[in-house]
């Protein structure tokens, strides 16, 4: 087509595009199929029709494309305040191994669709993690497990009940001896009661808490400090001075309100309120969320933090206050490692210089006794830190696996969790569970330690059972 049958402005690609060369036309002509230029007018139309209807022949013949036929039906009797399209809110918790999160689910016709913060929860600030927004994907997971099992019976609703019936008469006639039960941690009240219950029921059942995660060694060293098992809340709104030392506060079951805190220190709005805004010392291991917000950040191996710690201990622990041999421990971890003097002596000035405004934060994986200089440093400091009392933990794995392997559980119930898959490889705990002669599995999916199992019992999703909770900071 040249460019005289054109209107309107035209623009060009090349110069012999420009000038229309008899070279430049034939290589427009090769571009496309041959017979690509007769489509034109009558014949382009006539061969649009007959590949439309080609089409349309072929597609009668194809099932897959065809969306599935569902027979929808009215309510009978209308749910109060139900109305297709318009959502239904209402609050919640998300259970965790230490705390639960609080949280508002949208709903559509009953069936969840959003996850959003509960915004009378203050700490939180009505923020969510990404991990609990994406919990809601697990509620309409195909793989989810919906049926009980025995062996390779499935269990109706009726012989299960009969089966947990069976099951307590025999735990009864014995009092629980020869009877163990491994659960995830939980910080539910209502079953903390529930197992008082049992134990005074069946005097000799063995009751254990199991998580893959060692998140409990703060609250292990100020149980014995502090002679009570409490949990220790720093109020980050009101430090100058952190000192985190291989602990990514910033995340975590109670990273959301503490990231809120530690970002109320840090807002200026000019150059004058550059003064009050807090400092944050990072000493890890490795890159975290917490060491790439940090001020000054030092990389240390773990194998280093005692004696990190220990040598700052020394800077600012008083000689006279401090227990005698308090000192001569911390002196004694101290001289295990070749420390920048100058980075910790520069850190211990600091966090004097705020004192009853810094603290310092240890990693739950740290050692005890690094986590025992750090109580020690924190009173020194008289850090901003709040003491919540909660309950005494349970026995753990070890203590089960002891048991399996003397041949003392005949019948083992494993409340969630996969120990199969994540207990300590030396336990060897596939072959620790075969040991029982009955072991029972409840929980959400067919994982490792369910097919382990002689019986599977499926497990609700959290947004479709009740239960209660407490948050981090002990809320209910």
């Amino acid at each position: 087509m040249d460019s005289k049958d054109l209107s309107g402005p035209r623009y060009w690609k090349s110069l012999d595009d420009l000038s229309e060369t008899p070279a430049f036309k034939e290589w427009v002509e090769r571009e496309f199929p041959a017979g690509a230029s007769e489509l034109e007018g009558v014949n382009r139309r006539s061969f649009m029709k007959v590949m439309a209807a080609s089409f349309g022949l072929a597609g009668l013949g194809v099932a897959g494309c065809r969306r599935p036929e569902q027979v929808i039906l009215p309510y009978s009797k209308q749910p109060e305040n139900v109305i297709p399209g318009i959502p239904v809110y209402y609050t919640t918790s998300q259970p965790g191994t230490r705390a639960h999160t609080p949280i508002i689910v949208e709903t559509h016709t009953g069936r969840p669709t959003k996850i959003e913060g509960n915004p009378s929860y203050l700490a939180n600030g009505a923020a969510t993690s990404g991990f609990t927004q994406a919990s809601l994907l697990d509620l309409y997971d195909p793989d989810r497990a919906t049926k009980s099992f025995s062996g390779t019976e499935r269990l109706s609703k009726e012989k299960l009940l009969d089966f947990i019936s069976q099951l307590a008469e025999a735990a009864k006639q014995t009092g629980g001896e020869g009877f163990a039960v491994l659960a995830e941690p939980s910080s539910s009240p209502s079953r903390k009661r529930l197992v008082e219950a049992l134990k005074a029921q069946y005097p000799a059942m063995l009751w254990a808490e199991y998580s893959p995660l060692h998140d409990s060694a703060n609250e292990q060293a100020l149980a014995k400090l502090l002679a009570q098992t409490a949990r220790a809340l720093p109020r980050l709104d009101e430090t100058k001075r952190i000192l985190s030392l291989d602990a990514d506060f910033l995340t975590g079951e109670n990273g959301i309100a503490q990231s809120r805190a530690f970002a109320a220190t840090r807002k200026v709005k000019d150059s004058k309120d550059a003064k009050q805004m807090s400092r944050l010392y990072a000493v890890e291991s490795s890159l975290t969320q917490t060491g790439s917000m940090a001020d000054h950040r030092l990389r240390l191996s773990c194998s280093q933090m005692a004696a990190f710690i220990a040598q700052l201990g020394l800077k600012i622990l008083d000689a006279n206050a401090a227990n005698a041999a308090l000192l001569a421990a911390i002196r004694k971890i101290a001289a295990t490692q070749d420390i920048d003097a100058r980075w910790v002596a520069e850190c211990a000035a600091d966090l004097l210089a705020y004192k009853g405004q810094s603290i310092v934060l240890v990693g739950e994986h740290l050692s005890p006794a690094v986590q025992a200089i750090a109580v020690a440093i924190n009173q020194q400091l008289a850090a901003p830190i709040d003491y919540v009392e909660i309950p005494a933990a349970e026995a753990g794995i070890e203590l089960i696996a002891q048991k399996l392997k003397s041949k003392q559980i005949d019948t083992l119930l494993i409340l969630g969790g996969n120990p199969a898959y994540d207990a300590p490889a030396d336990l060897n705990w596939p072959q620790l569970q075969q040991a029982a002669k009955r072991s029972i599995y409840f929980g959400g999916a067919h994982n490792e330690t369910a097919e382990l199992a002689n019986t599977f019992i499926a497990a609700s999703h959290y947004l479709e059972s009740w239960g209660d909770g407490r948050a981090f900071d002990g809320t209910l």
